[in-house]
């Protein structure tokens, strides 16, 4: 690298960057925070996977949706080769449907994802009127005493 290089973007000289010496070494608190957050993830990650498998039809859309999108990359790839031995008049119409073919693999993909999340979104809605389902059913029998402003002074002032 030259100085005038060096000198245009900014960087350090050459020297300073390969001689290093230190090796940066994290410790064991910062080696062990970051695997208790990759843990945690995975965790997630798990039961994410786990509530995925209890829903029947899942796999098969997405399934689905992988032979399409393949199925139409293939078509893309087809249409590209023919598109570059046709001659250019006719050209313009084979790259746009291969174009075509393009967001039709990337609509499906997309498919496939939203069908996850939209999965996700109604276990979250299902957990929720599930925690207030159980906190109706357990209420606590309240007793209210109603007392006026004078009573009310006694009990501060402790003249029970």
């Amino acid at each position: 690298m030259t100085k005038k290089l060096e000198e245009e973007f900014n960087l350090p000289p050459i020297e300073e960057v390969t001689n290093t010496d230190e090796e940066v070494v994290p410790t064991v608190e910062e080696t062990q925070e970051v695997i208790e957050e990759v843990q945690g993830a995975l965790s997630v990650s798990e039961k994410i996977n786990l509530a995925f498998k209890e829903v029947k039809g899942l796999e098969s859309h997405e399934v689905e949706m992988n032979d399409i999108a393949k199925k139409a990359i293939d078509s893309y790839e087809q249409l590209m080769s023919l598109g570059m031995n046709v001659s250019d008049m006719a050209a313009g119409k084979v790259f746009a449907e291969a174009s075509n073919m393009l967001k039709i693999a990337l609509d499906a993909s997309d498919a496939k994802t939203k069908a996850k999340l939209q999965q996700i979104d109604l276990m979250l809605k299902k957990a929720r009127i599930d925690k207030f389902d159980n906190k109706g059913t357990e209420t606590e029998a309240v007793q209210a005493t109603v007392f006026d402003r004078n009573d009310l002074l006694k009990i501060i002032k402790g003249d029970n």
